[in-house]
């Protein structure tokens, strides 16, 4: 599928299949997460891919008891590791970019499984100092979001989307109309650019044909004298020759 329709046609799945994923088909949605974008490219993500049965269900105990933590068939928690990012950026890098970073990498695995056959689900409620110490997470860096993956036991239902009308501005928060004159039915302001637009036109071809005029004048020149001087010659020599044969 295309990316749009990998985008339109994603939605969270909670319910999965007791089928196991290979290992390249985990690691290539890995490499998707690690393909993102991210602030002045530093990368500031660390990657902990969790397998363990046993593992997964103290994960999902700290995590609201959420099934589909531990009946996934992976799991993929998405660390921030925020050293770099504040060096360049200070705190601003360190409380708000490493979180969007890793809010990308996490997007790019999720629409990445989909495309590959497989459902995901982004789960952020869990109790960061539990998942810490499960995963031996250090203190310098920070679980920012748990992937649940698996093969889909379930159709989701259809996703409402807000209406792009409610959520879209134009050049400032709350101009939801881009020609609000349009709308007042003042046609003037459409005219005026037409007319500009006309005057445009009109310059350009006018400039057009000044250019060619010069052009063929040029060329004229070089071949001897000018178009008005070609005709002067003609008309001097066609006049003597009629003198002549009037006084003959």
């Amino acid at each position: 599928m295309d990316a749009l329709e990998c985008i339109s046609t994603r939605r969270s799945i909670r319910r999965f299949l007791n089928v196991p994923v290979d290992f390249e088909t985990i690691m290539t949605i890995v490499e998707a997460g690690s393909l993102a974008p991210s602030s002045g490219n530093v990368q500031d993500w660390k990657f902990i891919v969790v397998d363990n049965k046993d593992l997964m269900k103290k994960i999902s105990e700290h995590s609201l008891g959420q099934e589909c933590v531990h009946n996934a068939a992976f799991l993929i928690v998405v660390c921030s590791d925020p050293e770099q990012t504040e060096i360049h950026y200070g705190l601003r890098g360190q409380r708000l970019y490493t979180v969007q970073n890793c809010a990308a990498a996490a997007e790019n695995m999720l629409l990445a499984a989909h495309a590959l056959g497989l459902g995901g689900v982004w789960v952020g409620a869990f109790d960061e100092e539990k998942i810490r110490e499960l995963l031996d997470i250090p203190k310098k860096a920070r679980p920012q979001a748990i992937l649940a993956f698996g093969y889909p036991d379930e159709v989701p239902d259809y996703k409402r989307v807000k209406d792009l009308r409610t959520i879209t501005y134009f050049n400032s928060y709350g101009a939801s109309i881009k020609k609000i004159h349009r709308v007042l039915r003042d046609y003037s302001v459409d005219w005026e650019a037409r007319i500009r637009q006309a005057h445009t036109t009109i310059g350009r071809l006018r400039e057009n044909a000044q250019k060619a005029t010069q052009k063929a004048g040029k060329k004229m020149g070089e071949k001897g004298g000018s178009l008005f001087q070609k005709y002067k010659e003609v008309f001097n020599k066609g006049r003597g020759l009629r003198r002549k044969k009037h006084r003959n």
